[in-house]
């Protein structure tokens, strides 16, 4: 990530989490990210639920995934925490409840950031309760679903929940057609990323930013 030109953010993984029916596994980056210093500034945990095995909620828990999230995101260069959570429609209490925590145990300053299914960001009022700065829906691997999203905000439309107008994430093998300025642009790439890579999205961005 070298490559990078100044003024570029880097938002790193740096700590995974699964809840699998009575355990909790925690792990840490697996490979050190080469970048230049000050560019990465922002931590990634990701956490899931393990759908093959049933699991119990309980407070301690809750504590128990919150107190990892703060460990694996608390480096001393990290401006911003974000949180990577995906759950069903019956689980949403539990991502509440679990940021609510993270919120409670974070640093001063320390901006607070979740991930979001972009359908979520059109059809979802929970979302107001979440105690975040940031929501950054994520406009790839949408699924049939995500056509008209896709179409909408191609056309110079915007999401439905204003909660979601501050961030969006994109994929460079997703590409959209066109999406609103004004608001943070996370990158995501499947495979190692390249200076080529960076230099074809960065160019889409820009082009969104000049004429919205």
């Amino acid at each position: 990530m070298r490559f990078l030109p100044p003024g570029v953010e880097i938002a790193a993984l740096t700590g995974f989490i699964e809840i699998s029916g009575p355990r909790t596994v925690i792990r840490g980056r697996l490979h050190p990210l080469r970048a230049q210093a000050g560019q990465v500034t922002t931590a990634v945990v990701h956490v899931e639920i393990d759908p093959r095995r049933p699991f119990e909620w309980s407070e301690a828990r809750e504590a128990e995934v919150a107190a990892a999230i703060l460990d694996l995101g608390g480096a001393a260069w990290a401006r911003r925490l974000q949180v990577d959570f995906e759950v069903r429609a019956s689980q949403r209490p539990i991502l509440l409840g679990v940021l609510r925590r993270v919120r409670d145990g974070l640093k001063p300053g320390v901006v607070l950031s979740m991930t979001a299914l972009a359908s979520w960001c059109e059809t979802e009022g929970w979302l107001a309760e979440a105690p975040v700065d940031e929501i950054a829906p994520m406009l790839f691997r949408m699924g049939r679903g995500g056509v008209p999203i896709r179409e909408k905000l191609g056309a110079g439309g915007d999401f439905r929940n204003a909660r979601c107008r501050d961030a969006l994430a994109i994929s460079t093998d997703a590409p959209l057609p066109g999406a609103p300025a004004g608001r943070r642009v996370y990158l995501f790439n499947p495979r190692s990323w390249s200076a080529a890579d960076f230099a074809a999205i960065e160019e889409r961005v820009r082009a969104w930013r000049a004429v919205r």
